[in-house]
């Protein structure tokens, strides 16, 4: 950052001072009535060296308003809305890959605009084209708004204030880009209503999907709903899908229909959603196309990321027939060594039970008192499993407890009843019925249980995973995995797995993430490679 790009900071570092410049740059006629709203609240500034200097700013590509937004409202209160702002290298790196795609760019369409970065960089780079920006944040819309007005783009541009799956687009001739950045929004913060239109829409394109998909995937899907045939697309999105179950909806998208062509997969080590602790993946496809090919490429700096050169070609039907596309980045699924076998041909790997809100259904000194019979010895922190002596957790003395209550309350004991119903009392007072999981469970405040598994392990960290002896037989919620034999074991194959396992097993082995967090899905672990002898 230079020194001038620190003098503007500092002076853009509260919300009025910021949108004290907005208001001065956008005009309220022809805004929406949120975006009016937000602007009745902010004064103009009358410091005109400030506006000049942020005009000046944005002329010369930077974005000091988007910058101050996300300096003032840090990535807790953006996560919610999916907020993540784009660095200036991958916008240029993407804008390269549609360069070399040899269209001639009639308009551009960003889905999820926010300041308006990859907008305004596509208006510089296709002079002729218009753009159609959508956002649904009224106060970032205003924001856009005030880069487009101080680059001269706002007669060029048509922002659309709501959800980009709303959208709708007049036909043009010529071809359309869509390009940018999709919220980054977990399935638990999408509506039921959101869930159904994806699952109807993946039916009508002739496909089917998981409705655990976050929000980057429906936008995806927007995308084949609102394009034509030769169109263009590059979004830059979480990882993730390459390798997950949900994320098959769109690998079965980009082989058929939506037209993939080029998979570039970031390097963990190359951070760029900034504060979003996630891997990044940025995909080129182009509407029908019926390529019999798609490439894949691993990028490792900022200077491949301004180039995103082309990486080797994998045929469609393997890309179709391999559930893993992160192998297809290094070219291909490596041959298992002689001798090992998957630890899946052993053990069914499944995550420990999701509660729905561990600070109330793990019992805790604040809570009410419930009877000794409906606290149930559990591991609920990672710690559990990477403190156990020689990968052994012994006893359940030092576990805490899983609160397991019946489903049916009528049958307790009145001393009992009034217990449960004081803990019930408290636990709506922390929203505990309020969740998605107590929405979605009857009753909502009956946690299951299951058979302990033999053993469990950590899949989340910056370290390999840990693995340990179950001999505690304790319950497990969503911090670990437990691992099911599928045929009968003694105990000392197990204590030969977990000690091999604990010596042996990599990071490399899961999925990294950005910051270097590691990992494990239920699937990944179930690939783990064991030496054949310990399955004997």
């Amino acid at each position: 950052m230079t020194t001038s790009d620190r003098r503007l900071a500092y002076r853009l570092d509260t919300m009025s001072a910021a949108m004290g410049v907005v208001a001065a740059l956008v005009s309220k006629r022809g805004v929406t009535a949120p975006e009016r709203a937000v602007l009745d609240g902010y004064k103009p500034t009358k410091d005109k060296a400030l506006l000049a200097a942020v005009v000046a700013a944005v002329q010369a590509g930077e974005d000091p308003l988007g910058k101050a937004y996300c300096d003032i409202n840090g990535p807790e209160a953006r996560r919610g809305r999916g907020q993540t702002f784009t660095p200036d290298f991958v916008i240029e790196g993407m804008l390269t890959w549609v360069r070399r795609q040899r269209k001639s760019i009639v308009r551009l369409v960003d889905p999820g605009a926010g300041s308006g970065r990859f907008t305004l960089a596509g208006l510089r780079a296709f002079p002729k084209a218009e753009a159609v920006a959508a956002e649904m944040d009224p106060v970032v819309a205003v924001i856009l708004r005030a880069n487009l007005a101080a680059a001269g783009f706002t007669d060029r541009t048509e922002v659309r204030v709501g959800d980009f799956r709303d959208l709708e687009l007049q036909a043009v001739k010529g071809t359309t880009l869509f390009i940018g950045n999709p919220p980054y929004v977990r399935h638990h913060d999408i509506g039921g209503a959101w869930k159904e239109w994806y699952s109807r829409t993946l039916r009508r394109f002739g496909h089917e999907g998981s409705q655990l998909a976050g929000l980057h995937l429906h936008f995806f899907l927007k995308t084949l709903e609102l394009g034509n045939p030769g169109d263009l697309g590059c979004y830059v999105t979480a990882a993730e899908w390459l390798d997950v179950k949900y994320g098959q909806a769109l690998r079965q998208l980009l082989t058929n229909g939506l037209g993939g062509k080029d998979v570039f997969v970031v390097d963990p080590e190359v951070q760029i959603f900034g504060d979003a602790l996630v891997s990044a993946a940025i995909t080129g496809f182009s509407h029908g196309s019926t390529r019999k090919e798609l490439r894949f490429a691993e990028v490792g700096s900022e200077a491949q990321l301004r180039k995103l050169t082309a990486g080797a070609p994998i045929g469609v039907a393997a890309a179709k027939a391999e559930p893993k596309w992160s192998f297809l980045v290094k070219g291909g699924r490596a041959a298992k060594p002689e001798g090992y076998v998957e630890l899946g041909e052993m053990f069914k790997v499944s995550r420990g039970q999701v509660t729905g809100l561990n600070r109330v259904w793990v019992a805790s000194p604040g809570a009410p008192e419930l009877p000794s019979r409906f606290l149930v010895p559990a591991i609920t922190d990672s710690t559990d499993i990477t403190r156990a002596m020689r990968g052994v957790i012994e006893s359940s003395k030092e576990l805490r407890r899983l609160v397991c209550l019946p489903r049916n309350l009528q049958e307790l004991p009145r001393a009992e009843r009034d217990a449960v119903d004081r803990f019930l009392e408290w636990a709506r007072r922390q929203g505990a019925h309020e969740t998605y999981i107590a929405r979605h469970r009857n009753p909502w405040w009956s946690v299951s249980t299951k058979e302990p598994a033999p053993i469990v392990m950590t899949y989340m960290g910056r370290r390999p995973p840990a693995f340990a002896l179950n001999k505690a037989n304790a319950q497990l919620i969503n911090v670990a995995h437990g691992l099911y034999p599928r045929r009968d074991l003694d105990e000392s194959h197990f204590g030969r797995l977990v000690a091999w396992l604990n010596e042996n097993v990599q990071q490399a082995d899961g999925r990294v993430y950005a910051g270097g967090l590691t990992k494990f899905e239920p699937s990944e672990a179930m690939r783990i490679l064991v030496p054949g002898e310990l399955a004997l």
